[in-house]
């Protein structure tokens, strides 16, 4: 009985094996944007990473740099799976347009860089002001530096990787850049594409720091050794992270700076609009 089993887990495992080292089919334009990722990481970094490093990264929970939900985003605009655009350009006029923005295509790149209904230019304004805190420069985020910011190392001024800057610089890409999908998924969806109806600045100031808040206060979850044991995360890299954003004396708060005033950490609903991983 116990070779049966053997052979059960030694077939198991070679099938985990296979899956895991299966090849990636993506479509042409898939592997343009994958292309312009990979620019987009050497931009930063200097050094230009490997397709499957791309992949990789979006697979990893080490550190809890990303999330499950941005990856799934991620995941899914490498391979052209949201339908946003050109999926409807056959299907609803309305929707393969942008009309806020008399933009003739709403694609990706639109929603997190150009258009005014998802309020990307506040989020990223946010962003950029945070990572101001740092004292280190900011790039231009792009959405190919969104879908490879898996890769992406930040250095400090010595030319040394810093893991606890690499970590700030991912988290708020990524929360940002969940945020702005959310934000236009809402609008599209939940408001029904009302314009009377589009998310107002301190709204989004609201929903930007909640959404940091408690990333911040996660970090400082997963410290638990009693929890987490081996893989929880140490201290000192927490505190390297959130070096200059977090509020004088209160490790699980952030300053009060970085966003307007009378903006309040949890004032903003956190609302899920239909669909798989919106």
């Amino acid at each position: 009985m116990s070779i049966y089993l053997e052979l059960l887990f030694y077939f198991l495992s070679l099938r985990e094996l296979q899956v895991r080292t299966a090849p990636v089919h993506i479509t042409r334009s898939g592997n343009r944007e994958l292309e312009r990722a990979k620019a987009a990481a050497l931009q930063v970094t200097g050094v230009e990473p490997q397709t499957k490093s791309i992949w990789s990264s979006l697979r990893k929970r080490k550190k809890g740099t990303l999330t499950q939900k941005f990856s799934a985003f991620a995941w899914k605009a490498l391979h052209e799976g949201h339908k946003v655009g050109k999926y409807w350009k056959h299907i609803d006029e309305d929707r393969y347009r942008c009309q806020p923005c008399n933009s003739n295509i709403e694609s990706l790149e639109h929603i997190l860089q150009e258009c005014r209904v998802s309020g990307q230019e506040t989020v990223w304004n946010l962003a950029r002001e945070a990572w101001a805190k740092t004292g280190l420069e900011w790039t231009e985020v792009t959405l190919e530096l969104v879908l490879g910011i898996g890769t992406v190392e930040i250095k400090n001024r010595n030319g040394k990787v810093s893991d606890g800057r690499t970590r700030l610089f991912k988290i708020l890409i990524t929360e940002s850049a969940y945020l702005i999908w959310l934000l236009r998924c809402e609008w599209r969806i939940g408001r029904e594409q009302n314009t009377l109806q589009i998310h107002t600045k301190k709204e989004i100031e609201a929903r930007w720091k909640t959404a940091i808040t408690r990333r911040l206060r996660l970090d400082w979850a997963l410290t638990s050794k009693f929890t987490f044991g081996k893989k929880a995360l140490r201290t000192a890299e927490v505190e390297r992270t959130w070096n200059g954003l977090v509020a004088d004396n209160k490790r699980d708060s952030l300053r009060d700076d970085l966003v307007g005033e009378g903006v309040l950490v949890g004032s903003a609903r956190q609302r899920r609009p239909p669909g798989r991983n919106r």
